[in-house]
């Protein structure tokens, strides 16, 4: 057999192979066992007709069939043999079958590029230093306590701490008189909630039910008039806050905590490490621009791909109640994804290659977290639970790729840095060139299997809040209450 490689690239190749008669007979005599158990021919029992006729009744039948196996059994050797890592689906481009039976195939595929790995030693960057202080634990608190309030009967919103359901009546802008033909819409709103627009609680404070306030909605364009709202109250609620006491505390973390002074404890912790994620992630952002900024070599095609598909699921996960989001499909995202993924997918070859040098290797202290966390959360012992961890691929691969990222840090000067500032900086910077970088950092640490904490630059409380968004602002028809 002849073998002829051409690079079309640096990570994209085409290799020929020219077999002979003599070379496909081993293949054609396989691919002759391979049928026999299937035929069946008058005389013979199923799978019992001899080989000779066999080749004399279905011979060149199942040599066509077998060329395509021919050109995969090939190609598999061949990269075997050459220690080929190739990257996504091989292609075949052309296939000739001469008169003399001597058979061509031509395969292009794509592999990892040869590159030499930059210094990733002294990588200088910010860390956005902040530390949860009182006033926002107490925030925290009384946020809490609102959750846990009792709603009673009221006449009027005197304050903040009240909801009103009330019917958002369009009405025509000069004459003040109801739209025909646009239906009203009820809306129950929370007067405290943080993405309320502010003229509409203005509007609402102080009004008792049956009374009518005024809303004029934000328009939607420049060039579009704002819509008026008659709203009428419908009916108003007080939020009576528990007394925050030890009990409160109890109850609050289901039996966990058993004082006041542990629930602030408890929140300051929480948050804190909250804090501590959301810093980690930003110096891995850091590192990974700065990295790919390094490297400039080629990536293949089917890495890139991958990763923009993992961006759009991270997108669709992200807005959950976007149907547009969810309806969207790579093709539309792939002008604005691209950019980003062909960094992720360069940063991720550069890793590869740093690991390799710096011999990073799965230690069984590693798997000591998640084994702690299945003995407490699943019935299997730890035979069963190592045997799981050790067929999660992915979560084996995030392992060895954070080991990667603190050899990085470990190595990096770090210098802190007003937290306000560098996020004011990180906002204009992506408001200019796209900013995904919350996208990029769950393709690149995708951990599915240990349940991580969410980094967020606001404190909160360390309970689930399953009813954050009751009473939420919802948008009505046009008339923007906020908060969607």
């Amino acid at each position: 057999m002849e073998t002829n490689v051409v690079s079309i690239d640096s990570c994209t190749q085409e290799v020929t192979f020219t077999l002979t008669s003599e070379d496909l007979i081993p293949h054609f005599e396989r691919a002759y066992r391979e049928a026999q158990p299937n035929l069946e021919i008058k005389g013979f029992r199923k799978g019992k007709v001899p080989l000779p006729i066999i080749k004399q009744r279905f011979g060149r039948q199942i040599e066509n069939d077998s060329l395509m196996n021919v050109a995969d059994d090939e190609f598999k050797s061949y990269t075997r043999n050459n220690n080929i890592r190739v990257i996504g689906q091989p292609q075949l481009m052309d296939m000739k079958k001469e008169s003399d039976g001597t058979v061509a195939y031509i395969i292009r595929f794509d592999t990892i590029p040869e590159f030499e790995l930059g210094s990733y030693e002294g990588l200088e960057l910010l860390k956005p230093v902040h530390t949860v202080n009182d006033d926002e634990v107490d925030a925290v608190v009384q946020d809490m306590l609102v959750k846990a309030a009792v709603h009673t009967p009221a006449d009027k919103a005197d304050d903040n701490l009240h909801t009103v359901h009330v019917r958002f009546i369009k009405v025509d802008d000069e004459t003040g008189k109801p739209i025909e033909g646009v239906e009203a819409e009820e809306n129950t709103i929370f007067l405290n909630h943080p993405d309320l627009d502010g003229f509409l609680r203005d509007s609402l404070i102080g009004k008792k039910v049956g009374e009518k306030a005024t809303y004029i909605d934000a328009p939607e364009s420049d060039n579009s008039n704002p819509d008026r709202f008659d709203v009428e109250i419908l009916k108003v609620e007080k939020l009576v806050k528990p007394e925050l006491n030890d009990a409160f505390a109890s109850a609050y973390s289901n039996g966990r905590l058993n004082s006041v002074d542990e629930l602030y404890q408890d929140i300051r912790k929480y948050n804190n490490t909250m804090l501590e994620n959301e810093t980690r992630k930003e110096l891995e952002v850091q590192v990974v621009e700065q990295m790919s900024t390094q490297h400039t070599f080629l990536v293949p095609k089917a890495i890139v791909q991958d990763v923009m598909v993992g961006m759009l699921e991270n997108l669709k996960k992200q807005q959950k109640d976007n149907p547009e989001i969810q309806n969207m499909n790579i093709s539309e995202m792939e002008d604005v994804f691209r950019p980003y993924a062909e960094q992720t997918a360069r940063w991720e070859l550069v890793r590869d290659k740093i690991i390799e040098k710096e011999g990073i290797q799965l230690e069984e202290n590693d798997i000591i977290p998640y084994m702690e966390y299945y003995r407490q959360n699943s019935k299997l012992n730890d035979d069963q639970i190592l045997s799981f961890l050790m067929k999660e691929n992915n979560l084996m691969g995030s392992i060895i790729a954070r080991k990667a990222m603190d050899k990085i840090l470990e190595k990096a000067i770090i210098t802190d840095t007003d937290p306000e500032t560098y996020f004011k900086q990180k906002e204009l910077h992506a408001g200019m060139f796209g900013g995904l970088d919350d996208i990029e950092a769950e393709i690149s640490n995708d951990d599915d299997t240990k349940p991580t904490k969410k980094s967020s630059k606001t404190a909160k409380s360390s309970k689930k809040d399953e009813s954050a968004d009751d009473e939420k602002p919802k948008r009505k028809n046009k008339a923007k209450t906020l908060g969607e």
